[in-house]
């Protein structure tokens, strides 16, 4: 199990906690940012309206962001310089639409004990951020948690050009927070990630970093994996830097997500370099289909001036940290990477290395082991490389320099002269072939036949292969990664078009694909489609001479053709691999087959489908139906929703729902019924639904006082809200806000943003105070952003709800009314048990001349406080509404180190 926080920062296993400990003085010179003094700095801006920000801001309190966004309108911030020690752009409450580019952000020394800096910037449920060309250091970093985008080229999380420096989770009195210079926290299932050409530099006891690089049950997709490249990350130290103990790396993915779909997933990690790491350069320690290839990681185990680190571990591992299922924690390679690790008192491959972890590395394939001896020279030589790769590719990282006060970015402090090593870099090399698969064919697309990696390859115009496109060939450009000058002959030869198609004649069966293209010019964004189904979307061709080998694509083949298609911008296609899955190595494999005769198509199955929906609504108040359907041969053209035999509606892609919304009382019995690509359906069992009355006010009450606990003054039903600043109240729990949450039932805007704006604890205590004694009735706005809860609720020392159950992620429910004799002058309501999140309490005064009855409760889990009697004629209880499932993160309180 490992400890998380709401903002995704990363915490060890607890198992390992109590052998990592270890302690960390004060220190009265506890480095911070150095920020430009000659400016003259703002005070801390709040953004509630979309458009272009700019400016200096400073902040010296720890609890107050230099900028807070809190608009769901697009926002770009730009050419600031920000100066804080807390969070320099808070937008966990907004910012869903993001663009951070060319500013300078500092941590100071913060304002109270035991708080880390504050994060450069942190995103909640963002739909489309890019945070491009900015310097920062002493700061926390950069952190997403979940997303509300579609992982459309347009609606995703790109994190480019950046130069962080001291990425520091320490506390000013002692003790520390692990940070990361990128965290994602649950952003999973998002096509088109980026992480790419940052550079990272943690300098030993002057930083607290945990992995550099972390993706905590977050990934892209299938089709569109998130990629993480060209990224150059120096330093993931222990404080002091010569302790024994430290789990930090360059990268790690990470998370215990128990499914294939809410694990880490769909990563490749290439042309990285990871250096003086300790732990270790990268670590899969969760997830299936993630990539290591291409990276160079060097560490020399000693520190600058030639101390010896102790806390080294393994360059890298594969290892399922989790203890995941087969169908949880699968198809993971590190290949081709380049290494030279020092772990004192190890042979690995060479005396004291570890390069690959022992036990840990069964994929880690292709490995150029870099001679000894690895020294700090050779630390020295990777800098020397990454400039160099700056230069070629005409990047600059960090902010424009338009603000002279600003530091350029600079190399690392001076190392201790050594001998020169015998390593030269290495010529990269394309991601490694399948597993349980074997060879079957492959295509020069524009050229002759020729022999790669070891197997025979066809020439385009070979039998049994259709390729239209253009022909062309440029063999002066410069390829992007560099490689062997049979491939580079290969791929700058080619055929173009905007719709490409090519055909290759196979066997029926079950193949993997690869595809080389490339880009000879600007850059071109367009689809991949393998037997009619698209594969990738949406993919960038990136700048002139950039070339991958995409794939591995699965395809079931029942008309003896292998269909490869494009659509969109114009593609360059290369070269085509075909492997034959579920083969052995002993399986025949021929070089060129001959078309062969369709097989009879068997027959079609029919798809499967599943209903579900909540058990109980409000007449007039929208209802969300949810199916899940699927279909084994063949794809799921629509679902349709039934009431009885009335169809409510369809849905013609996943995930399958409908909004539909009863208008009479009663019971309903739903049904959906999936419909494949051949004609098949199918019907779900049926989901009965009850659909109640709507809540009408207690007679003889009046309004006396209602608090929305995270928010603002104002009107609901009719009534004046206070927002959270108001007087004669109090509450604890931590303040927290997910406007991207769908709630459910459907409600009003007004009402949605009070109660996704809440406070939460495992133990609430709510008081309002000055209240003239009487009788009151009470409700309460709780909701579920996350994980169900179960808890406890009292109202002046009585249990009035007992195990009450928050539901999946979007539930929301005004509990009561519940009643209360007020005879101090105060209104409490307490809670324990797992966590709530209370979004509003409201008070309704009884009038003395009407006699007021206790609710009886309904019976289903909720039960009245001890002694209640039952409800009096015309009072109802609250009603119950849940909403689809989700995850909530872990709440729990710092790790001290």
């Amino acid at each position: 199990m490992t400890q998380r926080n709401r903002s995704g920062a990363h915490y060890l296993p607890l198992a390992a906690v109590a052998l990592s400990l270890f302690t960390l003085a004060p220190a009265a010179s506890h480095a911070q940012g150095q920020f430009p003094s000659n400016l003259t700095y703002s005070a801390p801006i709040t953004i509630t309206k979309g458009g272009t920000y700019t400016g200096n801001f400073r902040s010296t309190d720890s609890n107050t962001p230099c900028i807070k966004i809190q608009t769901t309108e697009p926002v770009t911030i730009t050419n600031c310089v920000l100066v804080g020690a807390g969070d320099l752009i808070d937008a966990k409450n907004g910012g869903s639409t993001l663009v951070i580019t060319n500013n300078k952000g500092y941590g100071t020394k913060q304002s109270v004990d035991n708080r880390r800096h504050g994060r450069f910037v942190e995103v909640n449920s963002g739909r489309s951020v890019r945070i491009e060309n900015n310097y920062f250091e002493h700061t926390s970093g950069i952190a997403a948690y979940k997303w509300g985008g579609d992982g459309s080229a347009s609606q995703t999380l790109t994190v480019r050009f950046n130069q962080a420096k001291n990425i520091d989770g320490r506390f000013r009195n002692g003790g520390g927070e692990y940070v990361q210079f990128c965290g994602l926290n649950q952003v999973r299932n998002v096509g088109n990630i980026e992480v790419a050409w940052n550079q990272v530099v943690n300098e030993p006891n002057n930083s607290l970093v945990e992995d550099n690089i972390n993706f905590y049950n977050s990934g892209g997709t299938q089709q569109s994996p998130a990629r993480v490249h060209n990224n150059y990350v120096q330093g993931a130290y222990p404080y002091p830097a010569t302790a024994n103990k430290f789990t930090g790396t360059g990268m790690t993915t990470d998370g215990d997500g128990s499914s294939p779909s809410t694990t880490t997933a769909f990563l490749n990690a290439y042309e990285n370099q990871f250096i003086s790491t300790c732990n270790a350069a990268m670590n899969i320690a969760a997830g299936h289909d993630i990539k290591y290839y291409n990276n160079r990681m060097v560490t020399s185990g000693l520190l600058p001036d030639g101390t010896r680190l102790n806390a080294t571990y393994a360059a890298t591992s594969i290892f399922n940290a989790y203890q995941q299922p087969g169908n949880v924690f699968f198809g993971n390679a590190t290949t081709n990477n380049t290494i030279g690790f020092v772990k004192w008192g190890y042979k690995v491959p060479f005396a004291d290395r570890h390069d690959l972890s022992s036990g840990s590395c069964t994929n880690c394939t292709g490995t150029n082991h870099l001679p000894n001896p690895i020294t700090l020279q050779t630390e020295q030589n990777e800098w020397a490389l990454w400039q160099q790769k700056l230069k070629q590719n005409n990047i600059v990282v960090g902010a424009d320099g338009t603000n002279t006060a600003a530091p350029s970015p600079s190399a690392p402090a001076p190392l201790p002269e050594a001998p020169p090593t015998t390593n030269t870099p290495i010529v990269n090399t394309p991601v490694p072939t399948p597993s349980e698969a074997v060879f079957v064919r492959a295509i020069n697309v524009n050229g002759g036949a020729i022999t790669l990696d070891g197997q025979n390859w066809d020439a385009g115009n070979a039998s049994g292969v259709q390729i239209n496109g253009i022909p062309f060939a440029n063999q002066n450009v410069t390829l992007n990664p560099a490689t062997d000058n049979g491939r580079a002959q290969m791929i700058r030869s080619s055929v173009y078009s905007r719709n490409l198609s090519a055909n290759v004649a196979v066997s029926n069966g079950t193949y993997l694909v690869y595809a080389y293209v490339w880009e000879d010019n600007a850059a071109q964004t367009y689809s991949i489609s393998l037997e009619g189904k698209v594969v990738q979307s949406n993919y960038n061709s990136g700048s002139t001479g950039r070339w991958e080998r995409l794939g591995p694509f699965a395809a079931t083949v029942t008309d003896g053709n292998i269909t490869f298609t494009t659509s969109g911008g114009d593609a360059n296609l290369s070269g085509l691999e075909i492997w034959r899955q579920g083969a052995t190595a002993s399986a025949p494999a021929p070089t060129t087959p001959a078309p062969t005769t369709p097989a009879p198509a068997p027959a079609n199955q029919a798809p499967t489908v599943s209903l579900a929906a909540n058990s109980t609504v409000t007449v007039n108040t929208a209802l969300v139906l949810s199916a899940t359907a699927a279909d084994t041969d063949g794809s799921v053209a629509k679902v349709e929703f039934y009431n009885g035999s009335t169809k409510l509606g369809e849905d013609t892609s996943s995930p399958y729902q409908l909004s539909w919304t009863p208008t009479a009382t009663g019971s309903v019995s739903l049904t959906a019924r999936a419909i494949d690509n051949a004609g098949a359906a199918t019907t779900s069992a049926a989901v009965n639904v009850t659909v109640n009355a709507a809540q009408v006010a207690a007679t003889g009450s009046t309004f006396y006082r209602a608090i929305s606990l995270n928010g603002g003054a104002f009107t609901l039903d009719g009534n004046s809200w206070e927002g959270s600043k108001t007087s004669n109240y109090s509450v604890n729990g931590a303040s927290f806000a997910n406007q991207k949450v769908t709630l459910n039932p459907a409600t009003d805007d007004d009402r949605a943003q009070m109660i996704r704006s809440s406070v939460y604890s495992n133990n609430i205590n709510f008081t309002m105070s000055n209240v003239p004694n009487g009788t009151y009735e009470v409700y309460a706005y709780v909701w579920e952003d996350d994980n169900a809860q179960t808890v406890n609720i009292s109202l002046n020392g009585q249990k009035v709800l007992s195990n009450f159950n928050t539901g999946p992620a979007g539930s929301w429910k005004k509990i009561g009314p519940y009643a209360v004799n007020v005879t101090n002058g105060t209104i409490q309501l307490t809670s324990n048990g797992g966590h709530l999140n209370l979004s509003g309490v409201e008070v309704w005064r009884k009038s003395t001349s009407t006699a007021f009855q206790p609710v009886t409760l309904p019976s289903s889990g909720f039960r009245p406080a001890a002694g209640q009697a039952p409800a009096a004629a015309g009072l109802r209880p609250a009603l119950v509404a849940v909403l689809a499932p989700g995850s909530r993160q872990q709440r729990v309180g710092l790790r001290l180190i």
